[in-house]
């Protein structure tokens, strides 16, 4: 895949008008495949959901931990404040609803709680897609 750019956005209160709060976009350039259980893992912790400052670092540092070389390098990963355009994968994570948005190209958006996006992978790595019944096997790295 030619493009495997994925972004994570976090925010906080997301009922809030645009002009008055911005996300945290957490931006990886080859990384798209494997952010699906990046934020999976990260949030299985069940702990500080209602802290983006600590869950965006929680989910930045399991964005990471596969490749260890972004700590001194100059590409691959990214912190924004507005979201990239071309994206394969795009996570919106609403600290204030509890609830996470899956929008992947080609595919319809998928919303979840908290609760239940981390149950997605109680026993296996694979991401379900509720609506179509169907079971993709996500790319997983062990941490």
């Amino acid at each position: 895949m030619s493009n495997s750019r994925g972004t994570v956005e976090i925010w906080n209160h997301a009922a809030a008008p645009k002009s008055e709060e911005r996300p945290v976009v957490l931006y990886t350039h080859w990384g798209a495949s494997t952010l699906i259980n990046d934020v999976m893992t990260a949030m299985q912790k069940r702990e500080r959901w209602k802290d983006p400052a600590y869950l965006s670092r929680m989910i930045f540092c399991h964005m990471l931990c596969g490749d260890l070389s972004p700590l001194d390098g100059t590409a691959g990963y990214g912190i924004l404040t507005d979201n990239v355009t071309d994206t394969v994968m795009e996570i919106v994570i609403d600290c204030d609803r509890q609830e996470v948005i899956v929008k992947e190209l080609n595919r319809d958006n998928e919303k979840y709680s908290f609760d239940e996006f981390v149950e997605l992978t109680n026993d296996t790595p694979t991401f379900i897609d509720k609506r179509a019944g169907d079971r993709r096997q996500n790319e997983r790295r062990d941490i």
